[in-house]
């Protein structure tokens, strides 16, 4: 009867298994040796070595997943973009999805909230812009990048969401959830914000 082919997981999980067991045995030897002159230095030494060399692996392994979690988040978030802008390209869909997890973290806003206002501003397209002028994926008006200090063009996904990210942050922080909302829709304009924030709520509700 054949054996059953082994898996690359069982292979790994051996190989840990091994290098674990090989470090166990290694230290048992040293210790053999304890009680010679100038040993206890050399002992702690080994040890700290010995114990590198296995977490390493852990660590190693333990940063390989990261990475893949962070690329499914990337396609995650992306693709709720690219779900109402399919003409999106690959490279795009990940450079929306990385942003979005980026900033989104670092205004401490829900990606979802981001989603939603891509959603309604510009419904996922990289380069609209509006009668008045306002830019990119999240409409951000050409005045901001003096106020935020923006080099470069607004038509860039990161440089784009950076600011309308900052701008939504910093209007929720003031106003509140909801009036930070419609802050970001009617600025400085005389007019109700309601019927947007209608719209932003409706989208972060289709959003799973």
């Amino acid at each position: 009867m054949e054996k059953a082919p082994r898996s690359s997981f069982m292979e790994k999980a051996e190989s840990r298994g091994r290098l674990r067991s090989g470090a166990a045995l290694l230290l048992i030897l040293i210790a053999a040796v304890f009680n010679l002159p100038g040993s206890v230095a050399k002992f702690v030494m080994l040890e700290k070595a010995v114990m590198n060399a296995v977490s390493g692996e852990d660590i190693a392994e333990a940063g390989r997943r990261e990475i893949e979690k962070s690329l499914a988040e990337r396609h995650y978030w992306g693709g709720m973009v690219a779900a109402v802008n399919p003409s999106l390209t690959s490279f795009e869909v990940n450079e929306i999805g990385r942003a979005i997890i980026r900033y989104s973290g670092q205004y401490g806003l829900s990606p979802r909230l981001i989603v939603a206002i891509i959603m309604v501003e510009s419904n996922g397209r990289v380069y609209a812009e509006s009668p008045k002028g306002a830019q990119g994926l999240m409409q951000v008006m050409p005045f901001w990048k003096n106020e935020l200090g923006i080099k470069g063009t607004l038509f860039d996904i990161d440089t784009n969401i950076r600011a309308g990210t900052h701008i939504l942050a910093e209007n929720i922080k003031e106003r509140g959830f909801e009036d930070g909302i419609a802050l970001y829709y009617r600025g400085n304009l005389p007019v109700s914000g309601a019927s947007y924030l209608g719209k932003v709520q409706k989208a972060m509700q289709s959003i799973s």
